[in-house]
């Protein structure tokens, strides 16, 4: 039997995330020109549009060259409806969540993430989306240690919450570029909001009003979003 004390699920991630950030920093400097000793500075941009595309262009850029995903996971468009969702009250998170979190693409063999997420929700895409617009998120192989390894401290449902919060897309790819930055950046910030929750319930946290306050504030941004972009305002 091995003695050696397990590292806690919480540092595992905060961990895994100052690794990500780091790899990240490294890609997009490799991936800047450099400037010559006599060239002028570079000038503010003008239009907040084209800075939103370039910013889009770079994260995108940045995660391609990084260290890699382990997984990622889709959802596309099309399979997307918010309509039933109102925001006029408490928000319903676990019905946002099971309508846009992303799920498995191809029919290779499931690892164990994989499974678990299956079991929350029951999509398994045949093969990976093309030419539609689509919403993802990427999973490094830190992110799913951190995941799994909260399984071994955590109840069954908070932990199952954990695996949802995990899978929520952070970008959408294939739509006009303008929106796709907003929705990446309303995406994301949910994620965020939601496994922080999720964590806080992982840990045996008590509950703290700012982070259920903080979650729903994203939840009503992110559905204000993406109805725009369904159409379904």
């Amino acid at each position: 039997m091995n003695d050696t004390p397990q590292e806690p699920a919480d540092m595992l991630l905060l961990r895994a995330r100052q690794r990500q950030r780091r790899d990240t920093q490294a890609a997009v400097e490799s991936i800047r020109p450099a400037r010559p000793s006599n060239a002028p500075e570079p000038q503010p941009i003008a239009n907040a549009d084209d800075e939103l595309v370039d910013d889009v262009l770079l994260s995108e850029t940045a995660e391609r060259v990084g260290a890699g995903a382990a997984l990622v996971l889709y959802r596309p468009l099309s399979q997307v409806s918010l309509a039933a969702l109102h925001w006029s009250a408490t928000v319903d998170h676990e019905a946002l969540q099971t309508a846009i979190v992303c799920c498995p693409a191809g029919t290779q063999t499931r690892a164990p993430f994989e499974q678990s997420l299956v079991a929350v929700l029951p999509l398994v895409l045949s093969a990976e989306p093309v030419g539609v617009p689509t919403l993802h998120v990427m999973l490094a192989a830190d992110d799913i240690a951190a995941v799994e390894h909260a399984a071994r401290r955590a109840s069954r449902p908070a932990w199952l919450r954990l695996v949802r919060a995990a899978a929520l897309p952070t970008g959408i790819a294939g739509a006009e570029l303008a929106s796709a930055g907003l929705a990446a950046a309303a995406l994301t910030a949910y994620r965020t909001a939601s496994l922080l929750h999720a964590w806080n319930a992982v840990l045996g946290a008590p509950s703290a009003s700012d982070i259920e306050r903080d979650r729903d504030a994203a939840a009503v941004n992110l559905l204000s979003t993406l109805r725009g972009l369904l159409g379904e305002a």
